[in-house]
């Protein structure tokens, strides 16, 4: 292949990126409806043709932005928590500690990326409602791996469901940021991130944190 396809090739890649990242950070602090293509291609600093030569619509770019989130949410949580070795045990106190450790006023706006999308666009748009469905069950799939784990290895109720006790786990420190952020209160998001792995059904509660 010759050198100036592959460049050209690069820039548009680069470009691409551009308006996603622009386009995460534009949705981020005002929401979905919020923003405009027309936003997006200024932050992005490129024209409206550009945009609209790598998506075709807003929904399309909305379909990117999740997937940019959902590579964020497994890169920076999903990923340290469950990728490394260690008990089962251990890997669902490391999500409730990443958890417990979330910014609060510090962060740029509003929490939980996905969690925003979810409540914003859920009842309003079918094909979003689903991608994000699908992103929310590869976190509880991930999640159910871990408890899997621990029942194999005889710390968990093995009678248990894991799928259920996942989703019960991750909601509960989901919500537990989401009241954090409107009480700023960083001690209360940690007790209730431990009370969540506390609550689940550990045999002999060996499990306490």
């Amino acid at each position: 292949m010759a050198h100036g396809a592959v460049a050209a090739g690069a820039e548009k890649q680069g470009t691409r990126e551009k308006l996603i990242l622009a386009a995460a950070d534009l949705i981020y602090r005002q929401g979905f409806n919020g923003t405009s293509l027309d936003m997006v291609a200024g932050a992005a600093g490129v024209n409206r043709g550009s945009l609209y030569y790598f998506f075709r619509s807003k929904k399309n770019l909305g379909l990117a932005v999740i997937a940019h989130y959902e590579a964020l949410l497994h890169g920076h949580f999903l990923d340290p928590s469950f990728g490394g070795e260690g008990a089962g045990r251990e890997k669902l106190a490391r999500l409730a500690d990443l958890y417990s450790h979330l910014p609060l006023a510090a962060s740029p706006c509003c929490g939980c990326p996905i969690g925003n999308l979810s409540l914003e666009l859920s009842g309003l748009d079918e094909e979003l409602r689903l991608r994000l469905k699908e992103v929310w069950e590869g976190v509880f799939a991930r999640v159910a791996g871990a408890v899997r784990q621990a029942q194999a290895e005889g710390e968990l109720d093995p009678g248990a469901d894991p799928g259920d006790l996942a989703r019960a786990f991750f909601a509960q420190i989901q919500g537990a940021h989401l009241f954090a952020r409107t009480s700023l209160d960083g001690d209360a998001l940690g007790r209730d991130c431990r009370r969540a792995l506390d609550a689940l059904p550990w045999t002999g509660r060996e499990g306490r944190s």
